[in-house]
């Protein structure tokens, strides 16, 4: 492309999908909903007034962050490259004018920017009108990625294709002049896809197992197999939840120095892509819970999911409830295995895990702090925290986990214990080995080295694993050594 003809020829370029791995008018529709909730029930007016009325209505009422939108670095140079030439090079695409003139201050590439305004809908037949009112007759080439811009290409010199679909590649052989820009996204869809269900989360749910784990259940097929489908259905509804919350967060996640790279935040999910996996994920979660399990099992889940939905909405963006909601849904989690397997929990256990897994949740918060301090960021985007709260938020964290050690000493002197275990005296030790795992996890927070889940640490640190078979080998000593040999101590229970 480097002929002195093309040097005269007008370049313009597509948008979304092309410039950009994402679509600016779902983005605008989420971030409608995120800010104005109340406007969902505007959202069908809108469209049956026309897709132009829709976009300039969902435009009035949203403002896109431009400077943070998942740009094709590739798609860049090659404009740089053809401006670099002389060339003229036009934005054109069917997304709002305010977008597009935003997006051209921001990347300042562009000679114009055109985009869809509230008597036009800037695609099709229409985008290749706008290309002859800005140059005539003359000859034009056309950077796209879809079927949509097969009427702009039938008329461009040269056709320059972006990150085509199957059905693009299929209708565009037709054309001579056809060149493609190669991405250096060459990710197989099932990569993200995977990587955004969250799957290694689904290891939080293993506390459903608890109960039976606790009752000594390890022989009740019945409660397995129900614990087990219980751990499905959960699972796939957190994977669910865990889409929504980066649909709902691509913006703050785009503004986080490891949380831009998630598959919608990177724009290597499509916006439409995760809402049918919502869509499908939440069906099968509760269809398995009304066909396998219980009703109450379902109510269970369905709190869970109202919970998570609720937290992912506006409950994280406010200090201490977002913790104390995090802890809260770890203890659902052991409720809902109570119920699936139908063994009673302990309320000491309940208590426990509420204020172990608080800890664990401020930890997390802790965690951003640090990695925001570090980078230079005064505050966590999307939520109530800012770097003068990292002092009490580590001492809130450490306190609660003191406490969770408490109730866990109180536990062992409790009489479901005396019951489960002929030496309860040996439980003793698994005090002081949690107390050094967790303190650990702390340790390792506080010179900057958590990840932003901790949970996910937990499951990747040596430590946890030994610590868990330690305190395993506790466990069954305590259930199976006699009493007896410790009748000489004289500790007062």
């Amino acid at each position: 492309m480097s002929d002195n003809k093309s040097k005269k020829t007008a370049l313009f370029v597509d948008l979304d999908g092309t410039l950009i791995r994402t679509d600016t008018l779902l983005e605008s529709i989420i971030l409608l909903l995120k800010s104005h909730p109340q406007k969902i029930v505007s959202l069908p007016v809108w469209l049956f007034m026309g897709k132009t009325y829709f976009k300039n209505k969902v435009s009035k009422y949203t403002t896109l962050r431009t400077d943070m939108l998942p740009y094709r670095e590739k798609v860049i140079d090659f404009i740089n490259k053809e401006k670099g030439k002389g060339r003229e090079v036009y934005l054109l695409t069917a997304a709002n004018q305010k977008i597009a003139d935003n997006v051209a201050n921001h990347l300042g590439l562009f000679t114009g920017a055109f985009g869809s305004n509230d008597k036009i809908n800037l695609l099709g037949k229409h985008k290749l009108e706008r290309v002859y009112q800005i140059i005539g007759n003359a000859q034009f080439d056309y950077v796209g990625n879809s079927v949509a811009d097969i009427p702009i290409w039938e008329k461009a010199n040269k056709k320059i294709v972006v990150n085509p679909t199957k059905n693009t590649k299929k209708k565009i052989k037709k054309f001579d002049n056809l060149y493609l820009i190669p991405t250096n996204r060459n990710v197989k869809k099932i990569k993200p896809l995977i990587k955004g269900l969250r799957i290694y989360q689904w290891a939080k749910n293993s506390l459903l197992f608890l109960p039976t784990i606790m009752a000594h259940q390890f022989t009740n097929a019945n409660s397995l197999v129900a614990v087990f489908w219980a751990f499905v259905s959960f699972s796939l509804c957190a994977s669910a939840v865990y889409i929504l919350n980066d649909l709902l967060d691509i913006e703050t996640d785009r503004a986080h120095p490891t949380k831009k790279n998630r598959p919608l935040a990177s724009g290597l999910m499509s916006i439409k892509t995760g809402v049918l996996l919502i869509i499908l994920l939440v069906l099968i979660s509760i269809f398995i819970s009304i066909k396998i399990l219980s009703v109450t099992f379902l109510i269970i889940l369905l709190i869970y999911m109202i919970s998570t939905t609720a937290y992912s909405i506006i409950l994280k963006q406010i200090m201490l409830i977002d913790v104390i909601v995090l802890g809260g849904l770890y203890t659902l989690r052991i409720a809902a295995g109570s119920i699936a397997s139908g063994i009673e929990v302990s309320s000491w256990l309940l208590v426990f895990s509420m204020f172990f897994f608080l800890s664990l949740a401020f930890m997390k918060r802790y965690a951003d702090l640090i990695l925001m301090k570090q980078n230079n960021y005064h505050e966590i985007a999307g939520r109530g925290y800012n770097i003068d709260d990292l002092d009490l938020v580590q001492k809130s964290g450490i306190t609660s986990g003191f406490v969770a050690m408490l109730v866990l000493a109180l536990y062992i002197n409790s009489e479901h214990v005396v019951e489960l275990y002929k030496s309860p005296i040996l439980i003793w030790l698994t005090v002081p080995v949690l107390l050094y795992w967790l303190m650990r996890m702390w340790m390792v927070t506080n010179r900057g080295n958590m990840t932003d889940d901790p949970i996910n640490y937990a499951i990747r640190d040596k430590a946890t694993y030994v610590a868990m078979i330690i305190i395993g080998i506790i466990m069954l000593l305590a259930a199976t050594i006699n009493n007896s040999i410790f009748n000489n101590l004289n500790i007062i229970q």
